[in-house]
């Protein structure tokens, strides 16, 4: 097992108006640039030798960003695609909670693991935790050190695999995960814009895979 990164994308306009986004493509705004630029400051000396990204053009631009600094070009995997939301897609969180009886279950994000209650047409959960995970596994094996560049739901899916924990990041907040025997330890790169879960009080995360 070997050590990889994750990126979530920089901030866009949706982000600073709390839209979901999903499927949609939405660009990087200027505060999401500059997060990424310094995003790649940090992981510049982590030894990173392929960059895969999502083909949406937030995250392939934040991508393309750090790829500039690391003297890399992304692939693009469509499996890194954030989840379409369905019903929810382009709602802000306060339209979301006016139909509070509606989607009181889905604003869980680990309410609809048992593939039966999502949002009308949104992609099921764990279909989105199955392609991301099939997506890291796959370039992992290709013995390169991987950073992935994705979305919320992306970065959820990880930790969920590999801590069976969800957490949620900050825009252009990188990580590391990184094996200790058969755990997998997850360590923040910018721990004051860490990720967060319900409980997070140390500075490394940890689960089994």
């Amino acid at each position: 097992m070997s050590a990889f990164y994750v990126l979530r994308h920089g901030q866009t306009d949706w982000n600073l108006n709390l839209r979901l986004q999903g499927s949609t493509d939405i660009p990087l705004n200027d505060r999401g640039r500059d997060q990424a630029r310094v995003a790649a400051g940090v992981l510049v000396d982590q030894g990173i030798t392929r960059i895969v990204a999502s083909p949406l053009s937030r995250a392939l631009e934040t991508a393309h960003i750090v790829g500039e600094r690391l003297g890399l070009e992304p692939f693009v995997d469509a499996r890194l695609i954030e989840r379409n939301f369905g019903l929810f897609e382009g709602m802000t969180i306060d339209e979301v909670h006016q139909h509070r009886d509606e989607m009181r279950d889905h604003m869980n994000p680990l309410a609809d693991l048992d593939g039966k209650h999502y949002p009308h047409n949104a992609e099921p959960l764990g279909e989105v935790i199955d392609r991301v995970f099939s997506c890291v596994n796959d370039h992992r094996g290709s013995g390169e050190t991987c950073l992935y560049v994705f979305h919320g739901i992306p970065f959820r899916a990880v930790t969920r695999k590999f801590l069976n924990e969800m957490f949620s990041s900050p825009n252009a907040s990188p990580v590391r995960f990184e094996p200790d025997g058969d755990l997998w330890r997850m360590v923040p790169l910018d721990p004051d814009n860490a990720p967060i879960a319900q409980i997070y009080n140390a500075q490394t995360t940890m689960g089994r895979i």
